[in-house]
């Protein structure tokens, strides 16, 4: 079946205009002194920390106490990228209502540095190294509960490979606790994760996100505020991004994420063509199915004041509904052909569509 949807835009044109003419990026707060905390904060903190440390150099300790995903990127700040992620804990692994949470960052090369003076004749304990970023929190959640735990945060770095380091454990939450009580063994996670180089002047996009709400802020979000709203597009478009790709055939397929490094024949605006090409998953393989109608991104369609030379953004949103969709597994494929630029981009987004 072959048959072309209409482009249709989820976000208003009033959100879509702002976002093209904005020139904002993302920027996660790297901590302050654990001295500014309060006492109880200060004694659980620095022992989390401790621990964690302990685990750069220590051989893994089987499957991690909990799950790491939701990765979104785009572009940050003074060269960096930033990466939006969740944790995902089971709530049995959880007893107190508020959590002590520590990450960091670490280059592998800075790792394989403390193992080799480890293993060295030196008598000194190894130098750790610096974090390419390091957060803390303490995060009130909802214990005792069925359903698993979500903590969503972000990071920034340049771009390239790292090792990122989480623990998390029970929090007394400044409450009274027993001089003989014993202190609950941290959840580690250790895991390697791609920060993308969002500069170096090749055509990419952010994370290709599907929202289940957005919002369209007044004021870009201050990096505080972007670590408890990490989805936050260019701090001024708040996603709470949908992480499962199931749909009903009365829902839309919504798509939002914005090109970089697009190539300009004027200095000013792009000459690019984005395409959508629906596959199925069949018994037989993967069969084309459909496709919407190209949208184009270029003087005649953008706004007369945008100019990439003054680094204005270039969103990008889609919604197709599905009720014509058969009940299946699809891979969309988006396809960005830049023409000024002399080159093209695929994403693959893989989606499943139920009856209703």
């Amino acid at each position: 079946m072959t048959q072309k949807y209409r482009a249709c835009r989820f976000a208003t044109l009033t959100v879509v205009a702002a976002l093209f003419l904005t020139a904002v990026s993302a920027a996660a707060q790297e901590p302050e002194g654990v001295n500014q905390l309060e006492d109880w904060q200060q004694e659980e903190l620095i022992s989390l920390i401790e621990e964690a440390r302990q685990t750069i150099t220590a051989p893994a300790a089987g499957p991690a106490a909990f799950e790491l995903g939701g990765f979104a990127s785009q572009i940050g700040t003074d060269g960096d990228g930033y990466v939006a992620y969740t944790v995902t804990i089971d709530p049995s692994k959880i007893s107190t209502p508020t959590v002590a949470m520590y990450m960091f960052l670490l280059d592998p090369a800075s790792i394989a540095a403390v193992s080799a003076d480890e293993n060295g004749d030196s008598d000194e304990a190894p130098e750790l190294p610096d974090d390419a970023f390091e957060y803390y929190d303490f995060i009130d959640v909802a214990s005792g509960g069925t359903e698993p735990v979500q903590i969503s945060r972000a990071l920034t770095a340049p771009g390239g490979e790292y090792e990122i380091f989480i623990a998390i454990r029970d929090s007394s939450g400044g409450e009274e606790v027993e001089d003989d009580a014993v202190q609950s063994a941290p959840l580690l996670l250790r895991e390697s994760v791609t920060v993308p180089d969002f500069w170096n002047g090749t055509l990419q996009t952010s994370t290709v996100l599907i929202p289940d709400s957005l919002e369209q802020l007044q004021i870009p979000l201050t990096p505080d505020q972007l670590q408890l709203s990490p989805y936050t597009i260019a701090g001024v478009l708040r996603i709470e991004p949908k992480f499962d790709r199931v749909f009903g055939k009365q829902d839309e397929l919504s798509l939002i994420f914005v090109v970089y490094n697009a190539g300009s024949e004027d200095g000013s605006k792009p000459n690019l063509q984005i395409e959508y090409n629906f596959h199925q998953q069949t018994a037989d393989g993967e069969e084309f199915f459909n496709q919407t109608q190209p949208q184009e991104f270029n003087a005649e369609t953008l706004p007369p004041g945008f100019d990439l030379s003054m680094g204005h953004m270039l969103p990008v949103t889609q919604s197709v509904p599905l009720s014509l969709f058969p009940a299946g597994d699809y891979r969309l494929e988006i396809k960005l052909i830049d023409t000024a630029g002399s080159t093209e981009l695929i994403h693959n987004v893989m989606f499943t569509v139920e009856e209703a």
